[in-house]
């Protein structure tokens, strides 16, 4: 709506441009996982995430719409490649627990999970509304240069290196395609 000059009419189509975007990150992430370990394309997602959000903060100015409309939509589709890779983990974390502990807690686990994202959220909210008003952000009126800045460092550059964060962290996951189904063998041998 500021930074690219489109007013409100851009609201929709940019939205529209990133939820088509996930979809097809949910097609596209059922079909590699048949054909490759999901934990290396959890990690190089984020990092391509990265890479892609730097871009486009150094390259997509206030005119570029075509530019800034594709990198959104890769940077979407990107992202969200992890989203079922995500809340499958939080099973296959129980399972894991289960074969070292004897005790399954996916309750605790799922409803953990949920607990902080929605905690997060509201942490994020907070943060959210702290920095725009740092950067000077005034709704509904011509932005200043610093308020676009801030802008356009909220939309890039601030999420890029939470998913390096993220995608560096990822190497420190243990539970691979091969390693689960040695859980899962474990599990139902013991079941047996």
């Amino acid at each position: 709506k500021y930074y690219l000059n489109g007013g409100d009419s851009l609201i929709s189509p940019f939205l529209t441009t990133g939820v088509v975007a996930s979809i097809l990150a949910m097609i596209a992430t059922t079909w590699i996982t048949k054909f490759w370990d999901k934990i290396k394309m959890f990690r190089y997602t984020q990092i391509i995430t990265f890479i892609l959000s730097a871009l486009m903060y150094f390259s997509v100015g206030r005119e570029n719409l075509v530019l800034a409309f594709a990198f959104y939509f890769l940077i979407n589709f990107f992202c969200d490649m992890q989203m079922p890779v995500f809340w499958s983990s939080i099973a296959e974390a129980v399972d894991y627990g289960e074969k070292k502990t004897g005790l399954r807690v996916s309750g605790l686990a799922f409803g953990g999970i949920l607990f902080f994202q929605k905690f997060g959220m509201g942490i994020a909210g907070g943060i959210l509304g702290f920095l725009l008003s740092h950067f000077g952000y005034q709704a509904d009126v011509e932005q200043s240069a610093r308020s676009l800045t801030g802008i356009a460092l909220m939309m890039t550059l601030i999420p890029a290196l939470f998913h390096l964060a993220v995608g560096l962290l990822m190497k420190k996951y243990l539970i691979n395609n091969e390693y689960y189904r040695d859980i899962q063998l474990a599990l139902a041998q013991k079941q047996a």
